[in-house]
Formats: C-alpha cells, sequence, structure tokens
C-alpha cells in the first residue's frame, strides 16, 4: 500500500470523563475494541494517535501550574476562574475561547432561526387546514341553502340530490 502524502497525522482526542466510574472498564474495553477491529493487532503509527484525557483527575488542582493543566480546565470549563484569569496571560487560550464563543452563538442563532422557520410553517399549515376546512363547510352550507329553497318552491326531492349532491339524509335532517 502506497502512503498518502496528502494526509497528514490524526490525532483522534477523546475527551473520556468516563473512567473512575463503575463499569467504565467495559466502555473503555468497548471504545479499544471498536478501534482496534476484529483482528485486534492494529500498529499505532504516526498517522493515528489516540489521547484519552480523563478530566475528573484535574478535579482538585486548581492551584497548580500548568499549561497543559490551562487547557484541561478550559475543555472542562471554560468559564471557570482559572480559564478566565489564564486569558489575561494566555493569547492562545483567550483566542480559543473568543472563537468557542462565536461557535456557541452561531449555535444559538442557528437554532433560533430553526425554531421560527418551525414556527411559520406550523402556522401556514394551521391555517392552511383551516381554510380547507371553512371552504368545505362553506360549499356544503351553500348546498343546504339551495336546497332549502328548492323544497320551498316544491322541486321534487331527487332532483334536488342530483342537482346538489346532497344525500337524502343530510337534506331531511337539514328540513327537520
Amino acid at each position: 500500500m502506497s502512503e498518502n502524502k496528502i494526509l497528514s497525522p490524526k490525532v483522534d482526542v477523546v475527551f473520556q470523563s468516563l473512567f473512575g466510574e463503575p463499569g467504565s472498564e467495559r466502555i473503555t474495553k468497548r471504545f479499544l475494541e471498536n478501534i482496534l477491529g476484529e483482528n485486534r493487532k492494529l500498529i499505532l503509527t504516526d498517522k493515528l494517535e489516540i489521547i484519552i484525557l480523563e478530566l475528573k483527575k484535574i478535579k482538585g488542582k486548581e492551584r497548580v501550574e500548568g499549561e497543559l493543566l490551562d487547557w484541561l480546565f478550559f475543555i472542562d470549563n471554560p468559564n471557570s476562574e482559572r480559564v478566565k484569569e489564564k486569558m489575561k496571560e494566555n493569547k492562545e487560550l483567550k483566542e480559543a475561547n473568543e472563537k468557542l464563543q462565536t461557535m456557541s452563538e452561531e449555535e444559538y442563532m442557528e437554532r433560533m432561526a430553526w425554531f421560527r422557520e418551525k414556527a411559520i410553517l406550523d402556522y401556514n399549515s394551521g391555517m392552511s387546514s383551516a381554510i380547507r376546512r371553512g371552504k368545505i363547510e362553506g360549499e356544503k352550507k351553500a348546498k343546504l341553502e339551495t336546497a332549502k329553497k328548492l323544497l320551498k318552491q316544491g322541486v321534487d326531492i331527487n332532483i334536488i340530490i342530483e342537482a346538489t349532491g346532497l344525500s337524502k339524509e343530510e337534506i331531511m335532517k337539514f328540513i327537520a
């Protein structure tokens, strides 16, 4: 198999907060089985790197210094006091936070646009249905009024049934 020069090494990052929970060993095993496949003999090369971040392990280390910890706290809670303080010193952390805010705002606006579009479609559907029902009821009322006038003029009921398309029961119910 020839090596593809276009592809750069792939880094899969799994933000794993499940470790330490009961049953997490089963989840981790299943995750690794899915990655390794049936042969379970995958050789990890510069084309695949798996990094598992156990965010639960940073709890209690808020006062410990380190850029890696700064990033882990950012991943865990970008609005934490530590992250706010570190953004004053770390330009990349600040840029990442700004990008996250922009993405969150865009996602919120997309969601609001979707809800607005859905509301408009629901309204239009309801109006269309109401108009259709009103039209049907109006047509039936007009036929019944025509039948009533024809009966007053003494027209035979069979002719009225044929002219209006109403059933004998509908006409008799209207007369009674």
